[in-house]
């Protein structure tokens, strides 16, 4: 009998796995992001990603959301390396902390700069702090300046 209830039971749990709601995601519809820049103005916070993508929204949350709904395919945020805020974004770094990872380097930039030669810049920086480094107190929010043509990161020691 112990058995019988067993093998039913089984039965039972894979026809209920059955009717899960798997949601897969379509490999070629993702967007790896690598840079996020945040601004904020006029009570508008704005979201734009080196991939092109663009969100505007009252919050942050809703600034992600609208990135994502007018994002042909998925954006895919935890590859993100890097997180340009606008000064006057500062006091919702706390909200960003929740939505990318902890490993995420940031910088403050006040200027235009081209985010794809941005990301490239930085990816061989060596001065870059981590959200979790700047959290934690451990570090300093370097600032990059665009020269011209030419980008640089600037701490605050210097």
């Amino acid at each position: 009998m112990k058995k019988w209830l067993f093998y039913v039971g089984a039965v039972v749990l894979v026809a209920a796995l059955g009717y899960m709601p798997f949601h897969g995601s379509d490999v070629a519809a993702l967007q790896p992001v690598e840079l996020i820049r945040v601004d904020y103005d006029a009570g508008i916070i704005k979201v734009q990603t080196d991939t092109g993508d663009m969100g505007k929204g009252e919050t942050v949350e809703a600034a992600f959301a609208d990135l994502k709904s007018t994002t042909a395919g998925e954006v895919f945020l935890d590859t993100a390396d890097f997180l340009l805020l606008h000064p006057n974004a500062l006091p919702f770094l706390q909200e960003l902390t929740q939505i990318l990872r902890p490993a995420c380097k940031v910088c403050f930039v006040q200027e235009q700069v081209d985010l794809e030669k941005a990301a490239e810049y930085l990816r061989i920086q060596r001065e870059n702090v981590t959200l979790q480094e700047y959290r934690t107190g451990k570090g300093s929010v370097p600032h990059l300046i665009a020269d011209e043509e030419r980008l640089r990161l600037v701490s605050e020691e210097s």
